[in-house]
């Protein structure tokens, strides 16, 4: 320390091992690169992670409470699977929710700034950015819309479909080509938020859901597609 310099009191620790396992995994699932169902077996992933068998374990531990992870009984730990069930389910909430966030909202002439930055955000990647630099934006635009009810029960109940929100997310990559085509609907959203138009607003929200849960299912139906013998 230079002793010119008055002591305040405060120290920046480095990122741990711990910590930074876990952020690589998560980058992993919203990438996509770890998909529904696969397994982290321990010691294969703390060997080719370079770090040792217990940092995994407390890595993995972090992430299941995220609910991006889940531990199974003689399986270990794996990335959860949805069904088209659950997927329908999630969203038949996610979009009653939402949408009446959007009518609260949009009724008081309130337009979220965060929602405002999450489209600068997304709008500012490039074509070839990381998958889950466009679920961060994605989430923070729709979490910034349930914030501004100022409901603690609509954003209680957000809360706990929060998890389940980022894997679907995490499962739309194959759907666009490009983060602009996503920062494109999500200004598409925001629009009748700022111009007050609730109509409208509400219209594009359910859209935009719906258009979700379709996605979703076809890229569900495509994964459980059987492989041709020889392919």
């Amino acid at each position: 320390m230079n002793p010119e310099l008055p002591d305040i009191g405060v120290r920046v620790s480095p990122v741990s091992t711990v910590e930074a396992a876990a952020n690589a995994l998560r980058e992993l699932i919203l990438d996509g690169n770890l998909e529904p169902g696969a397994r982290l077996r321990e010691h294969d992933f703390a060997e080719r992670m370079g770090i040792a068998r217990h940092s995994f374990r407390a890595a993995t531990q972090i992430l299941i409470g995220e609910g991006l992870l889940k531990r199974e009984p003689h399986r270990g730990v794996e990335v959860p699977v949805l069904s088209v069930d659950d997927v329908v389910d999630i969203f038949k909430l996610r979009a009653a929710l939402e949408i009446e966030a959007v009518r609260l909202v949009t009724a008081a002439g309130i337009v979220p700034a965060a929602a405002q930055r999450a489209v600068t955000e997304m709008s500012n990647l490039s074509d070839d950015a990381p998958w889950r630099d466009v679920v961060w934006p994605d989430q923070l635009f729709h979490r910034a819309i349930i914030e501004a009810t100022a409901s603690p029960r609509i954003q209680r109940a957000y809360n706990g479909l929060q998890s389940e929100i980022t894997l679907t997310l995490a499962q739309l990559r194959p759907v666009y080509d490009a983060p602009a085509e996503v920062a494109a609907e999500h200004e598409e959203l925001l629009a009748p938020i700022i111009s007050g138009d609730n109509k409208l607003a509400e219209k594009l929200f359910r859209a935009h859901l719906d258009e979700a849960v379709e996605n979703l299912v076809a890229v569900h139906a495509a994964h459980a597609e059987p492989v041709p013998e020889g392919a």
